[in-house]
């Protein structure tokens, strides 16, 4: 039998909990609870939890903060649902630990969907995160004894390498995890968007967030929180010392040194993309022309002389013919004169052709040597 996810719900409403448990019972293990306090004294262990926000005794956010602090609740996914989705409903969602958000009524499609991306999400990072402990481990506890200043200098110096908006992105993780910090960041370039936390992709709520204060400013504040925002980067910050003024200060100048710096990053490495872009379509109409003129050429090469010969032929006997006409002197002596003008006219234009082609040969292969540059930043 395969295995199923358990998955609590907890909610005041009698009603909406039989919804809820009617739409998921089929593909997971239900367990249902009617409030907060009677939620937090079960002992079972979830591997997801749909959490009313406004309940009479103890509200959502209150509910989610608690089990958080309890062992079996640190990295379970915690959807809120609530009949209002506005910015400060989302933020206080998130604030209190919420993983996602989900809007009544509720669609049953929105709903297992978030549900089944929530759970997948955990496992994976579950599964990456007991694979790469030890090498993280070892990346970044070289990476903190450089202090917080050699963090900004390490990542000046590789994302001066990065040419990916990934690579970049992974950056700047590594330096906030230098300096402790939890969170996510966001990279915007002009042919993809890329969002990671520590953890990989980040959830469905810190993006969420990301994209409500995006505009908001240069740097926002919320107690531990913090997102710093430029064109092409947004940080968002989850862990803030804030009982130590004086480094918060520090963390405050060095994230935005690290964004301003990715921003630029990214700028340059739009200017690459689209250079290559360019060059590539340079390239394939080289080749297309390159073509055209090798066909010209070769068709030059086998029609000329036969048009020539041909010419010249014509010429030879319309001079033979003319003393058989019975003309005056004056008049042959004219007509010699004109197939002579007609021959050398010929033979200019067979040269100007000639070197008509030559020029261009020389145009084309000038384009060709500009093409093959490379300019890199």
């Amino acid at each position: 039998m395969p295995h199923r996810f358990r998955v609590a719900i907890v909610e005041d409403n009698p009603p909406q909990r039989m919804i809820l448990t009617r739409l998921l019972e089929k593909d997971y293990q239900i367990e249902s609870f009617e409030s907060g306090p009677i939620f937090l004294a079960s002992d079972g262990l979830f591997d997801a939890v749909l959490l009313d926000i406004e309940m009479p005794e103890l509200s959502g956010y209150d509910t989610c903060r608690r089990f958080r602090e309890q062992t079996r609740g640190a990295d379970v996914p915690v959807i809120f649902v609530s009949a209002h989705d506005t910015t400060p409903e989302r933020v206080a969602s998130y604030d209190a630990g919420g993983d996602d958000f989900l809007t009544k009524p509720i669609a049953a499609h929105e709903l297992r969907h978030k549900l089944g991306n929530a759970i997948e999400l955990r496992e994976k990072v579950r599964t990456l995160s007991s694979q790469t402990t030890d090498a993280q481990r070892v990346a970044f506890t070289a990476m903190t004894s450089m202090g917080d200043l050699g963090v900004v200098i390490e990542f000046l110096r590789k994302s001066a390498q990065a040419t990916t908006y990934s690579a970049i992105a992974a950056r700047l993780v590594a330096a906030m995890k230098a300096w402790g910090l939890q969170g996510a960041v966001q990279v915007r370039g002009r042919h993809e968007q890329v969002a990671l936390n520590a953890e990989g992709p980040m959830t469905a709520m810190q993006a969420a967030v990301l994209e409500k204060l995006r505009d908001i400013g240069r740097i926002f504040e919320m107690g531990s929180r913090a997102v710093i925002n430029f064109d092409h980067v947004s940080l968002l910050v989850e862990n803030l010392p804030v009982d130590d003024p004086n480094k918060v200060g520090r963390l405050r100048d060095h994230l935005a040194v690290l964004a301003e710096s990715a921003d630029m990053r990214m700028a340059a490495l739009d200017s690459a993309i689209e250079r290559d872009l360019q060059k590539q379509g340079i390239e394939a109409a080289l080749d297309e022309l390159r073509a055209a003129m090798q066909q010209a050429t070769h068709h030059s090469a086998t029609s000329h002389p036969r048009q020539q010969a041909t010419m010249l032929e014509s010429i030879e006997q319309l001079g033979r013919t003319t003393h058989t006409l019975g003309l005056t002197a004056v008049q042959v002596e004219y007509l010699d004169d004109l197939i002579r003008h007609i021959l050398e006219e010929s033979q200019h234009y067979f040269d100007d052709v000639a070197q008509s082609e030559s020029d261009f040969a020389d145009v084309f292969s000038r384009l060709e040597r500009l093409a093959q540059a490379d300019y890199r930043l």
